[in-house]
């Protein structure tokens, strides 16, 4: 740590000592989020709009779909491991129940 950062910590030590940040506005309250401050200011009207009116950037629906995808791909791998175990346990269509999970897996891994 430089000096000048070690100068920097110790004022803001004082400070705290002091009371300095003990009646700032907003305190004891949650961080709004509602505007992003690198977004561009020109812009920030613009993405509003979109945002409350159910639009989002191409990249975030794409990544909503990709997360959707992946939600019911493990959800249907998760529902066919249960049927294998059960088919397991009972002793009854287990070369059929081997070969449907082989089936579902297969799939799942593509």
């Amino acid at each position: 740590m430089s000096s000048w950062d070690k100068l920097v910590e110790e004022k803001i030590r004082e400070a705290m000592k002091e009371g300095a940040f003990d009646n700032l506005p907003g305190k004891g309250q949650p961080i709004n989020l509602e505007e992003n401050p690198f977004e561009d200011p020109t812009m920030r009207m613009a993405h509003r709009l979109l945002r409350n009116n159910g639009f989002a950037l191409p990249w975030i629906e794409e990544r909503k779909e990709v997360d959707a995808s992946i939600a019911g791909a493990l959800a249907g791998l998760a529902r066919s491991w249960r049927v294998y175990q059960e088919t397991q346990k009972s002793g009854r269509r287990l070369e059929q129940a081997e070969a449907d999970w082989q089936q579902v897996l297969n799939s799942f891994r593509k």
